[in-house]
């Protein structure tokens, strides 16, 4: 009984909704709520497909959202992808466990996954909205070092410590290398967290280079900015240390990996020439790419008699294991099994690669629709960020770079917990960049006046 506080989450958005309308309760219920209550504290009360807070509080938002835009709702190229994704996934997920467990997956993706895009989309509508939600981010993720810090120490997200008894079903992975901790925070696995950091990390850069931190920030930014003062180091670089400590307490090579590639492409917008700089970056890409694998398959590879490393072990793990399952594939490979009825290998139950999971439970044309979504985000994003005018740091490189991060972060973990709504929320918001400059004058268009609250008032009556 305890599990159903989860409910909560929907009364404090419909109120906040109410009140103070579309874009505050955004901003100050739901991204706190999805980011700071782990994924796995769930309630499972028979036929109500809600589990998490984020998908109760999703539901009043996404009432309102349709009742006073749904006029404005248009399917483009990328919404026609994604109701392909979730329908091709949803239907296979039928074919393979039944109509229940459809069912609830069906809730999952709308309200995780198409829920997130849309508020990305027609939410953050604005200039001032890129900034407010950057910020928003970044302000949590602030408020998580100390927390990161404490995990370190004591092995235990103090946010897991103070609600898992409401939710004693759930629990709290530790991973461990090299004797230390592997901070997740309440992201539930240390990869998907650095995932998490490195994508706010991109919003922090972006905010630096439009000079958003320059000025004296309000409300708990500017409290957290007065503490900060006396330390070395301006606001934004002390941020930045923050973030960047962050993800080195995750030992997490594929997001870092990931970080860097998501900073080159990144950085090749902010250049003069954007066009020639994109050229140098895509052959070095190339190049990188081939003499990557080439040192790979030596690392994991070992001589005649020799004892490989235990951090080659870890990456053999997963050539072995998808060598391994590939029989399992090959027998359903266009139905795939289900979401949560994929056999399982002794010893190798962990299937550390997002887009062959996928391709298990629910066949192989389920990643590679999921692949062209991701190609058509990330080229679609740089194309819009190179019509941005010179000296201007687009945020279309920015979205860009947090996509190809995703892709090679998500060859090395599956995707789960917060990061596959927070990249449908990206994918939302990139998408609605575009489609402003006929109504804005540009991707860079002055801020618009903040929304007034809404007439939610009369449904709840």
């Amino acid at each position: 009984m305890t599990a159903y506080v989860v409910f909560l989450a929907l009364f404090v958005a419909a109120y906040y909704v109410d009140r103070h309308g579309l874009e505050a309760v955004f901003l100050k219920v739901w991204i706190p709520i999805f980011l700071c209550i782990p994924f796995a504290f769930t309630a499972h009360i028979p036929m109500v497909p809600i589990r998490t807070f984020s998908q109760a509080a999703v539901v009043p938002i996404l009432y309102v959202l349709f009742k006073e835009k749904g006029h404005l709702i248009r399917l483009g190229r990328l919404e026609i992808l994604l109701a392909l994704y979730v329908v091709l996934r949803v239907g296979a997920d039928f074919n393979s466990r039944g109509y229940k467990d459809a069912q609830n997956y069906a809730f999952y993706m709308l309200s995780c996954l198409i829920g997130p895009y849309l508020m990305g989309y027609y939410i953050i509508n604005s200039r001032r909205m890129d900034i407010k939600t950057s910020k928003m981010f970044v302000l949590i993720f602030l408020i998580f070092f100390p927390l990161f810090l404490y995990e370190a120490k004591f092995w235990v997200s103090p946010i897991f410590k103070i609600m898992s008894p409401l939710f004693p079903d759930a629990f709290s992975g530790l991973s461990i290398r090299y004797g230390l901790a592997r901070t997740a925070g309440t992201f539930e696995h240390p990869i998907l967290a650095c995932i998490m950091i490195i994508a706010v990390y991109r919003l922090h850069r972006w905010l630096t280079w439009t000079g958003a931190w320059k000025e004296r920030q309000e409300g708990w930014l500017g409290k957290i900015q007065g503490w900060l003062k006396p330390l070395p180091f301006t606001f934004e670089g002390q941020i930045a240390i923050a973030l960047i400590i962050m993800a080195v307490m995750t030992i997490s090579r594929g997001p870092w990996i990931g970080g860097i590639a998501a900073a080159i492409l990144v950085g090749a917008g902010n250049m003069k020439n954007r066009k020639r700089a994109l050229a140098i970056v895509c052959l070095v890409f190339v190049i990188g790419g081939i003499g990557g694998k080439m040192a790979l398959d030596a690392y994991i590879t070992p001589a005649e008699g020799q004892v490989i490393a235990a951090e080659a072990q870890t990456m053999l793990y997963r050539k072995v294991m998808v060598e391994r399952y590939t029989e399992f594939l090959v027998e359903k490979m266009w139905a795939g099994w289900g979401l949560t009825t994929v056999p399982t290998i002794k010893g190798m139950e962990s299937i550390d690669n997002a887009f062959f999971l996928m391709a298990l439970q629910h066949g192989v044309l389920a990643p590679a629709l999921f692949v062209i979504i991701f190609v058509y985000a990330i080229v679609s994003q740089v194309q819009f960020g190179l019509k941005s005018p010179s000296g201007i740091a687009p945020l279309g490189f920015t979205f860009s770079g947090i996509y190809l991060m995703c892709f090679f972060a998500f060859s090395s973990v599956y995707m789960g917990a917060q990061t596959e709504p927070l990249l449908f929320l990206l994918l939302g918001w990139g998408e609605g960049m575009k489609s402003r400059k006929a109504e804005t004058g540009g991707p860079d268009a002055a801020p618009q006046v903040l929304e007034k609250g809404h007439g939610f008032r009369r449904v709840l009556r």
